[in-house]
């Protein structure tokens, strides 16, 4: 059986590790054509921050006054300008090979094994949670090879899209299999 994630509800301003967002965009490309500047953006329906915690809150401490000096002068070597985040991927919709149908991608549908695999956290690239009945989230997959970057501002500016947070306890499980799958070594074919 699956460890049940428990989630708070965050009343502060700061951002956290495992905080989970909706709506949160990619910026897959930008181009030029013909004069006029495309971008084309990716919305997530559901996205979680990897960011480290003490990053995030070093960050925080110094965007709030709390200043460094070194030689007379403010330093703000702990400014953050991007989030690491991952989507989370509603878990049935994964098995089945639809969960990029957004995007208007399709994927093979998982086997019974796989799905296993899955559910037990055995397969890297991916990380199976279930959440807390208060958080009405349905069971979910992060996907590790998804990852991307947000700007800090953009989420700032969209608190609101802030679901709850991942208890502090059980952010670190998730943050090791990030590591873990990140620093791989992949074999040559």
């Amino acid at each position: 059986m699956a460890t049940k994630y428990p989630t708070e509800s965050c009343g502060d301003t700061q951002i956290h590790q495992c905080d989970l967002f909706r709506k949160v965009p990619f910026y897959e490309r930008y181009k030029e054509d013909r004069g006029s500047f495309v971008l084309t953006i990716l919305e997530f329906p559901l996205a979680i921050i990897l960011t480290q915690e003490c990053d995030l809150e070093q960050n925080a401490s110094e965007r709030s006054g709390s200043k460094s000096l070194v030689d007379g002068k403010t330093m703000h070597d702990k400014f953050l300008v991007s989030l690491l985040c991952a989507p989370l991927y509603n878990a049935e919709h994964l098995f089945s090979g639809n969960h990029l149908s957004f995007l208007e991608i399709s994927s093979n549908k998982k086997s019974s094994e796989q799905k296993n695999y899955i559910k037990q956290n055995r397969e890297p690239r991916y990380h199976y949670v279930e959440f807390d009945e208060r958080s009405q989230i349905v069971p979910s997959v992060i996907d590790f090879k998804h990852y991307f970057s947000v700007s800090l501002e953009y989420l700032e500016d969209n608190m609101a899209n802030r679901v709850c947070s991942i208890k502090p306890i059980f952010r670190e499980s998730i943050s090791q299999r990030f590591s873990n799958y990140l620093s791989r070594i992949g074999l040559p074919n």
